[in-house]
């Protein structure tokens, strides 16, 4: 008995993002901050990490083998009509052409929403669309974070050095009796 590998073993694979994402952020309060309307002044320890997430540079395009990837992996989830071995090749150009300007991190994540929700290989415009409002939000997350740093800049003042006096706090802080 000879071991079956999964039709997916052919294709080559794609690999994670290496780039900052707001998931990268690895703090949740940033995260909902830069996707809040709010325009608090930071400190300055939030103000370098915003600053740090606004510096890091946008993901990079996504090549020619990684379109075929993906379109390949799509093909075999979604239903279409038999095509031959030339038209395929053409379909693989024209998705090119209208996919060459999306970064990669993009592209792969508007390719996961269509494999969970569509059941027909979606034209090049769907799969645009899908990458796009991923690489919106990346650059609205940017955009609050210079944003945030600016407003930090501009407004942020160091705490006086007028502290309370413990006595005072004591007295102020009922007794549990």
């Amino acid at each position: 008995m000879t071991e079956s590998k999964p039709m997916t073993a052919a294709l080559p694979q794609t690999r994670k993002s290496e780039t900052h994402t707001l998931a990268l952020l690895q703090d949740e309060r940033l995260s909902e901050l830069l996707l809040s309307n709010d325009s608090p002044v930071v400190g300055p320890v939030t103000a370098g990490k915003l600053q740090s997430f606004a510096d890091t540079p946008e993901p990079p395009l996504a090549t020619q083998g990684q379109v075929e990837t993906m379109l390949g992996k799509l093909a075999m989830a979604t239903a279409q009509a038999r095509l031959s071995d030339a038209e395929v090749d053409e379909r693989f150009n024209l998705y090119w052409l209208a996919l060459n300007d999306i970064p990669a991190d993009d592209l792969r994540a508007g390719f996961v929403d269509i494999v969970r929700g569509k059941t027909f290989l979606p034209v090049p415009a769907e799969i645009r669309t899908a990458a796009l409002r991923h690489g919106a939000v990346r650059k609205y997350a940017k955009s609050r974070a210079k944003h945030l740093v600016w407003l930090h800049e501009r407004e942020w003042q160091e705490p006086t050095a007028d502290f309370v006096d413990p006595a005072e706090v004591r007295a102020l802080v009922p007794r549990a009796a």
